[in-house]
């Protein structure tokens, strides 16, 4: 495709799917704290005042669970006196890790896609960039005060054209979200191109012009998990770019960093970004499969869509010679199992909302683009 419409989306913190994958993260997150060597898969689904938490894990956890996820759910917005705190429902399964020994093997088969180009500081795809920072925006103003009548559950889809791979204009922006009386529809639109729309995407690689079409949509029955359910992992376009480029299956939240479907969609992003940071293409997506049972990538494949200053299969030979892409490798190189202790706690929680690629606030080891000097 050269000449096309793209549209990705993204959702607020108080989405049910996101809020489900935040509950999700979080268990990881004090399971690691524990303990960085911990094995945890978390699964939450919602649905009304119910949450259904399902635990799988090689120990007992050292934190409360039921606690753990009601906390996580009044921090999404939807805590205070008049809210019931939801009935959790928890499935624990504590069972005994296999042991990795010196050479851990991937524990399951999975293809991971990396992408980076050049639309935005983050080097990531125009769309899904945007969609995040429109909904970290109408975030913020409801959380700050400033617009107190919009609800938690809050989603954004914007709409670009694209000329020869490039965003060049911003045709039309969706927001829907919860509504507290007497906010009329007309209102926020107005208030979106105003106080979100301009102030996020002014600057940006693609136009807004008074043509580009802002829509609002008001959430039925207000929004939040009264209205609609939610479930981990099913937002994983969001998670990862857009729909822009390729994407596995498998969803990232709720998985500690044995799991080799999480590790490895990190893994290609940096490989993805570090191409892009030096200089050696302008858009490059990385795809790399693994086996079950092998310690390494069984392919690795590099597509710069013609934007390369090399051809791919020498890109790919730089890549595969630089970066160690086994099992054992990607765990040295970027230490995941420690970061949730190394930052108070909480790491992977605040990846489940804004996407997990990009997240140059955060300085995950995934955006380290320090190895691109080695690859130039």
């Amino acid at each position: 495709m050269r000449n096309f419409v793209m549209t990705s989306g993204a959702s607020g913190i108080g989405h049910p799917d996101k809020l489900c994958d935040q509950i999700s993260d979080a268990m990881v997150d004090a399971c690691l704290a524990a303990d960085p060597r911990a094995r945890m898969v978390a699964e939450c689904a919602l649905a009304s005042d119910v949450l259904f938490l399902s635990l799988r894990t090689d120990r007992e956890p050292a934190f409360d669970p039921a606690a753990l996820a009601r906390r996580v759910f009044d921090a999404a917005g939807y805590g205070g006196p008049a809210r019931r705190a939801p009935t959790v429902m928890l499935d624990l399964v504590i069972a005994g890790a296999a042991e990795a020994g010196d050479r851990p093997r991937a524990q399951n088969m999975v293809t991971a896609i990396g992408h980076a180009c050049t639309h935005t500081p983050q080097a990531l795809a125009y769309p899904v960039w945007a969609a995040h920072r429109l909904t970290r925006s109408l975030d913020g103003l409801r959380q700050t005060g400033a617009a107190p009548w919009l609800g938690p559950d809050l989603q954004a889809q914007v709409a670009v054209e694209f000329h020869d791979r490039r965003p060049v204009r911003v045709s039309a922006i969706a927001v829907t979200a919860g509504l507290a009386d007497p906010v009329t529809a007309g209102d926020v639109t107005a208030f979106l191109r105003r106080d979100v729309v301009e102030p996020a995407l002014s600057g940006g690689a693609a136009a807004i012009d008074a043509a580009t079409r802002i829509v609002f949509l008001r959430a039925p029955d207000g929004g939040g998990p009264a209205a609609h359910t939610g479930l981990t992992g099913r937002k994983s376009a969001e998670d990862g770019y857009g729909g822009f480029a390729r994407q596995s299956s498998a969803a990232l939240s709720g998985k500690d960093p044995s799991r080799i479907d999480r590790t490895a969609a990190y893994a290609a992003r940096q490989i993805a970004r570090c191409v892009v940071a030096a200089g050696l293409a302008a858009e490059c997506e990385v795809q790399m499969s693994y086996l079950l049972g092998d310690e390494g990538p069984a392919s690795v494949e590099i597509d710069s869509f013609g934007s390369g200053r090399l051809p791919d299969p020498v890109l790919g030979d730089r890549v595969r010679a630089l970066f160690d892409l086994g099992v054992a490798g990607i765990a040295r190189r970027m230490a995941l199992g420690g970061l949730p202790a190394a930052r108070g706690g909480r790491f992977f929680r605040d990846l489940a909302t804004y996407g997990h690629m990009g997240r140059d606030d955060l300085s995950p080891p995934w955006e380290d683009t320090r190895p691109a000097a080695d690859l130039a």
